[in-house]
């Protein structure tokens, strides 16, 4: 019998041992969804992308704007801290030809932000 404490500890540990493995697969790595608005001249931009380049180490996150609005889940969201941030605005493509390139609606806009968990994120881009 000598052997089933030694068997118990060593599922014991096995079990341990998995349950480290799926926590780390769950994991989001410290990662923040973001949620939020983009404007400009305050009304919604109509069509747009979004980019977050953290100011230190970290990945980056680019994203769709569609009437004014923006979501990155969690999964593809960044880490809390400061970011530099551009905004691109597009007018909507003529619906009968979608393959003609949007015009811009205004030059760049770049900024800096800090990005906090669950705080919505608003940018007006100025005129």
């Amino acid at each position: 019998m000598k052997h089933d404490g030694r068997l118990k500890r060593m599922l014991s540990f096995v079990a341990l041992f998995a349950v480290t493995i799926v926590t780390s697969a769950c994991s989001n790595d410290g990662k923040t969804q973001l949620i939020g608005e983009v404007t400009y001249d305050n009304q919604p931009v109509a069509l747009g992308t979004i980019t977050f380049t953290p100011k230190a180490d970290g990945f980056r996150a680019i994203q769709t704007i569609k009437d004014g609005k923006f979501e990155i889940p969690e999964k593809f969201g960044v880490q809390p801290g400061e970011y530099n941030v551009l905004v691109e605005g597009y007018e909507s493509a003529p619906q009968d030809d979608p393959d003609q390139v949007a015009e811009k609606a205004f030059p760049d806009y770049a900024t800096t932000i800090s990005v906090e968990p669950n705080k919505p994120i608003v940018i007006n881009v100025p005129k």
